[in-house]
């Protein structure tokens, strides 16, 4: 006769939460020392002017990236479509299917990423012209 099994034992299960807790933490520490060097990384590298980001006074995403922007010091400049026409016009010759939206020396990137900003700001900016004026949609 097979006895029935027995659950496992507690400390099994706090052990188990343990390891998930500092895996969690060790997750969110990377992430966040990740986003402190491209902070850096683009303090360094941005000058006045050569950052706009063309927002909506609701967007969520938005106002995650102003944060983000103003909270590393980096220079930047806001086109509100909400409140500028000269904004949204500029937003809809671009056909981006939402904001932020981001131009950076010519470079055009739909939704807020600090590697590509960094890598925007590294690179020659681009001169427009037809061949050249890409939109950012996917």
């Amino acid at each position: 006769m097979t006895q029935p099994a027995s659950p496992p034992p507690r400390s099994s299960l706090w052990g188990l939460a343990v390891v998930l807790l500092l895996v969690f933490g060790g997750m969110q520490a990377w992430t966040w020392w990740r986003h402190e060097r491209q902070g850096e990384a683009v303090k360094a590298l941005a000058q006045p002017d050569q950052i706009t980001m063309y927002t909506t006074t609701t967007c969520p995403y938005c106002a995650k990236a102003k944060v983000w922007l103003n909270g590393h010091g980096v220079p930047w400049r806001e086109c509100n479509i909400d409140l500028d026409a000269t904004c949204r016009a500029t937003f809809e010759a671009q056909g981006a299917p939402g904001v932020p939206l981001l131009q950076v020396k010519g470079h055009w990137q739909l939704g807020f990423d600090p590697l590509w900003l960094t890598r925007a700001l590294q690179t020659e900016p681009l001169q427009p012209s037809p061949s050249t004026d890409r939109s950012p949609r996917p």
